[in-house]
């Protein structure tokens, strides 16, 4: 049996005082609502960020394969290339262009993102199969051409489905810069919670977007997707050797370094700004020690005049400040937990439209990593240890003539 802890844990139980009892709790309550803030912040970081790249990598790809000084030259060959490159799962022609959207209550125009792709894309994505709709296809069901709205793009617009729209884009046949407009048929308004698909983007059928062009069987972007457990270094390596070189090629962490790189940086000063709130809470653990050795010197006393030596006292007070670091520290944790719980799994956090732009999402789940549950738990608990060290050697250090008189 461990004495020490026993006794630590009788006077953690039954303090004969009750102020000594209520700033006990407090000291508890302090660090649970420290920790419990630590954990949900990180889970905020955490699921904004994992959050934020699956709608990027779900509406787009992780490499992307262009020319730079124009429209791809045999877009067949390179496909055929890709496609038998190892670690890539599937290479997509896309047309990407610029381009003003008029309908009946918005006449000046709407300038968006033009993106025309291959509708059976969608049963490989499920963002894209979003985007595209319940038929897997653009046209509509008398043939005509249609295109896919996001949700705040379509209130913008004043449309739904069955709409009307007229798309414009800048045209170069015979070498004259001349803008050719064509009218789709709005097919499906979908809403990924990607403010930039749904704000800002319009989804077309590739042969469409071709069309609009003359460019019969062009495109200006290749995006491709790559098998579960590939190195995206590697193949992007072996891409450059397979079109030797003849095209630029970036991955989807080039493209945003800098936003994913600062999201980052702004988790760890989270947690350190946090962590100094756990750190300050320990305080109280101080408090507590301090005001159980004040009452407890005539128990002191006795225990060194029987024959218990410096180490023995000094231990009963590390297992005090211990364990409450521990009851703390573990309710945090678990309360931080299923507030992130509860927060995911009714998506009680989301943005209305002006804040959705700044964020780029309309929603954001708090995704709670094994890992910084650990990192946290040793955090508060090494916080809690270093604040029991000298009140416990104040304790150990009480003369016990001085205890007992």
């Amino acid at each position: 049996m461990n004495l020490p802890r026993a006794i630590a844990w009788r006077y953690l139980k039954r303090p004969t005082d009750a102020l000594v009892s209520a700033v006990g709790i407090v000291s508890i309550f302090g660090l649970v609502i420290g920790v419990m803030a630590l954990v949900i912040s990180m889970a905020l970081m955490t699921g904004y960020r994992r959050d934020l790249q699956r709608k990027l990598l779900g509406g787009n790809a992780e490499v992307f394969v262009y020319s730079v000084g124009g429209p791809m030259a045999d877009t067949s060959r390179l496909l055929s290339q890709l496609r038998t490159t190892p670690g890539i799962a599937e290479a997509s022609p896309v047309l990407f262009m610029r381009a003003l959207v008029t309908t009946e209550k918005n006449t000046t125009g709407t300038e968006v993102t033009l993106k025309g792709i291959e509708p059976t894309r969608g049963k490989s994505s499920p963002m894209l199969a979003k985007i595209i709709g319940e038929r897997a296809r653009f046209d509509t069901t008398e043939d005509e051409a249609g295109v896919a709205v996001g949700r705040y793009l379509a209130t913008k617009l004043g449309v739904e489905k069955g709409s009307s729209i007229s798309v414009t884009v800048p045209s170069d046949d015979s070498g004259s810069f001349m803008p050719h407009t064509s009218s789709f048929v709005v097919t499906n308004v979908y809403d990924t919670g990607f403010y930039e698909f749904d704000a800002r983007w319009l989804f077309i059928d590739l042969r469409d977007a071709q069309r609009m062009l003359s460019s019969a069987g062009g495109a200006n972007l290749v995006e491709v997707k790559l098998t579960d457990g590939a190195n995206l270094d590697t193949v992007v390596r072996e891409i450059e050797q397979r079109t030797e070189h003849r095209y630029a090629v970036s991955d989807w962490r080039d493209m945003n370094r800098q936003l994913f790189s600062l999201l980052r940086i702004q988790q760890r000063v989270l947690f350190i700004v946090i962590g100094l709130i756990v750190f300050v809470s320990t305080f109280n653990i101080v408090s507590t020690l301090i005001m159980t050795v004040i009452e407890k010197r005539k128990e002191i006393g006795i225990l060194t005049s029987m024959g218990a030596r410096d180490t023995f006292v000094l231990r009963i007070f590390l297992w005090y400040g211990t364990t409450v670091g521990c009851i703390g520290t573990l309710l945090g944790v678990g309360l931080g937990t299923l507030i992130c719980w509860l927060i995911t799994r009714f998506n009680l956090v989301s943005f209305p439209p002006e804040i959705a732009e700044v964020y780029y999402v309309s929603s954001i789940p708090f995704i709670t990593l094994p890992s910084d549950l650990a990192f946290i738990t040793l955090f508060s608990l090494a916080s809690s240890f270093v604040a029991t060290i000298i009140p416990a050697l104040r304790a150990a250090r009480l003369n016990p003539v001085e205890a007992l008189r």
